[in-house]
């Protein structure tokens, strides 16, 4: 009874201990989102957004060959038909952009007007 009792009490220590020591999260989302007004979201996009590198898949180069119908050596007809290669493939290519990641604000109609309860448009 004894050595139960003093596992479950240092099980129970050790998790709560590993529950208090977390680190604190950074919600990316929550940032952008700004539900405090705080604005902190556009200053450290301003820091990553000087310049910005975007890696781009080039196409690659396909040609299609025809084979024209002929009669093999051994006898055999051989009808003809196309041959699809790849003759340079597909790469990744590095660009440098000046783009802004913020979003525009968004601008305010207003002209636009606001249905409420008492307003019908028939």
């Amino acid at each position: 009874m004894r050595k139960s009792t003093l596992f479950v009490t240092v099980l129970l220590l050790l998790l709560n201990a590993c529950a208090i020591n977390r680190a604190p999260s950074a919600n990316l989302l929550e940032k952008r989102s700004d539900y405090e007004k705080v604005h902190e979201i556009k200053g450290a996009l301003e820091e990553v957004d000087r310049p910005l590198l975007v890696p781009t898949r080039t196409t690659p180069t396909i040609a299609d060959i025809w084979v024209h119908p002929h009669e093999l050596a051994n006898g055999d007809y051989f009808r003809g038909g196309w041959i699809r290669t790849v003759v340079t493939r597909a790469y990744w290519q590095v660009e440098e952009k000046k783009q802004s990641l913020l979003m525009p604000e968004p601008v305010e109609n207003k002209n636009r007007k606001s249905l409420s309860r008492g307003d019908h448009h028939e």
